[in-house]
């Protein structure tokens, strides 16, 4: 056993550990989704335990959340692992950012956990519940950049871009994250809150209102920003690929949610809406990040 963690923990399991932790934050968010949109929000009234067990009852919504907690415990121990690996590396001494990073996905994971329990024992408080939410997407959205520096996305670039550069990559993370913001506030005032009875944030249709104008205006800041940057900068293959997953994330998020809006808000495809969504924002924040970090030194970090 000892020889097991010390090579799950080793400088070596580093880097398919950041990509293990990209996958199950990602799962994890969706399968908080699942949790919600299936109305299982409360399908463990209490917390940690289940109605007082160690166990789910044997049924749909108890499973529904009882199976969240467990990819939550996930991970968190895969968090631990990351973070472990990351100081035996020596990262805190070579790598100060990497280490810091990988320390805050930790915190970030570890935090999860109580937040998720105030959640239920608030009845799924619309506020609590959009913050378990976002906290999950900040820990998602620093796994993607350690994931970025770790693999030295974007590392040099054929000659150094100007300075609007950065500042538009900045500017699309952050407005991807007020599209989410605004889809936050529609989800928790729409139909599926997650359990019975629980209290919606604000009138669907005026929140539907403000999202749809946010969403649009992003849409047409990267297409702008996305011009300018083909026709006036040189851009590594790298940047020019998470472009595309950009535009392509983006098409198929507006695509699913139109069809969800014309056909009621059915749980199932509010869920692929809220995947895709998570997915949006990690390619901008993915974007973004190698745009951020363009004009420092090639292969430096600290």
């Amino acid at each position: 056993m000892r020889r097991l963690l010390s090579r799950i923990t080793g400088p070596n399991a580093f880097r398919p550990l950041v990509l293990l932790a990209v996958a199950v934050v990602y799962l994890n968010i969706v399968s908080g989704a699942l949790v919600r949109v299936t109305g299982s929000g409360l399908g463990c009234p209490d917390w940690p335990l289940c109605n007082g067990k160690a166990t789910p009852p044997f049924h749909f919504h108890g499973l529904i959340e009882f199976s969240n907690r467990v990819l939550a415990l996930a991970v968190i121990v895969i968090a631990v692992l990351l973070a472990v690996s990351a100081w035996r590396a020596g990262m805190r001494r070579t790598h100060r950012w990497r280490f810091r990073a990988a320390v805050a996905i930790g915190v970030g994971t570890f935090l999860q956990a109580p937040l998720g329990g105030v959640t239920v024992l608030v009845d799924l408080h619309p506020l609590s519940v959009m913050s378990h939410f976002l906290l999950a997407l900040v820990v998602l959205v620093i796994a993607i950049a350690l994931a970025l520096e770790e693999f030295e996305v974007a590392a040099s670039w054929p000659e150094r871009p100007p300075r609007w550069v950065p500042v538009g990559g900045v500017v699309v993370a952050v407005w991807a994250w007020l599209v989410i913001l605004s889809g936050a506030v529609v989800t928790m005032s729409g139909t599926h809150p997650g359990s019975e009875g629980v209290p919606r944030l604000w009138n669907l249709l005026d929140a539907a209102y403000l999202h749809v104008r946010v969403a649009a205006s992003f849409t047409i800041v990267i297409a702008v920003f996305l011009l300018l940057l083909a026709f006036a900068v040189r851009t590594p293959r790298a940047v020019q690929r998470l472009a595309w997953l950009l535009v392509i994330v983006v098409g198929l998020q507006i695509v699913v949610g139109e069809l969800q809006w014309r056909s009621q808000l059915p749980w199932w495809m509010v869920l692929i809406h809220v995947a895709f969504g998570a997915l949006a924002l990690g390619a901008a924040a993915a974007f973004g990040w190698v745009l951020a970090v363009s004009r420092r030194p090639a292969r430096r970090l600290r």
